[in-house]
């Protein structure tokens, strides 16, 4: 019995070793409750000319496009549903406020987890861009917000590893046809050469394609 138990003392240290050893998730994702489309196909088309010239803001309020990125490394456009319950809706035919202005849980465990896979983003000369769509300029300040919650308190949009860019007043995500309190969830993959190899938008706000996904499709436009 004392044998018994301190193998299982040296099994429950080893465990708990190996725990400690693996990377923690970041605050942002919602783990096992969230899991998106291993098996996502090219579900949407986009004119490639038209979304490489749409008019993106950073933090710091300076303006860019994704034309600024394309030419030298692929491109993984993530489109999120932004500050969701901002934009006023209908009641009684008179249009009232939300109120209830938050973040999506499947956006921030999407950014967490395109946080969390740089690294293999980067392997495969490519860099990734969020964008958080928000209909006014007076709620551009929640990107902060949005910031904190995927990474944790005090964190902010400088410390994500890759562009996070607001769509200001939402002309992206009507550019694209795709508004839905406030955007459907949408990814977009642009090879090296600028021309769009994927899209997909998302019919529900979980359905989004898996990291798995996005590596599977960037290894194929690589050729590996």
């Amino acid at each position: 019995m004392q044998i018994f138990l301190s193998k299982l003392l040296v099994l429950l240290s080893l465990g708990t070793m190996l725990v400690g050893c693996a990377p923690a998730p970041l605050p942002g994702d919602y783990g096992a409750m969230v899991q998106f489309k291993d098996d996502a196909q090219s579900n949407a088309q986009a004119d490639p000319a038209q979304v490489v010239e749409l008019m993106l803001t950073r933090a710091d309020g300076s303006t860019m496009k994704l034309n600024e990125l394309v030419g030298q490394q692929n491109i993984v456009l993530v489109i999120s549903r932004g500050l969701v319950g901002s934009l006023p809706v209908a009641s009684e035919g008179a249009e009232i406020s939300n109120g209830g202005k938050s973040f999506c849980i499947y956006c921030s465990t999407q950014t967490s987890r395109l946080v969390a896979n740089y690294e293999k983003f980067r392997d495969r000369n490519t860099e990734v861009v969020v964008v958080f769509p928000v209909a006014r300029r007076s709620d551009a300040v929640e990107l902060q917000n949005f910031a904190a919650k995927v990474q944790g308190p005090s964190k902010t949009s400088d410390d994500f590893p890759f562009p996070i860019v607001l769509d200001v007043e939402l002309m992206a995500v009507d550019a694209l046809g795709i508004r839905d309190d406030l955007s459907k969830p949408a990814t977009y993959i642009f090879d090296s050469a600028g021309q769009l190899r994927f899209g997909y938008v998302g019919q529900s706000i979980s359905d989004r394609p898996s990291i798995q996904t996005l590596l599977d499709q960037l290894d194929r436009i690589n050729g590996t």
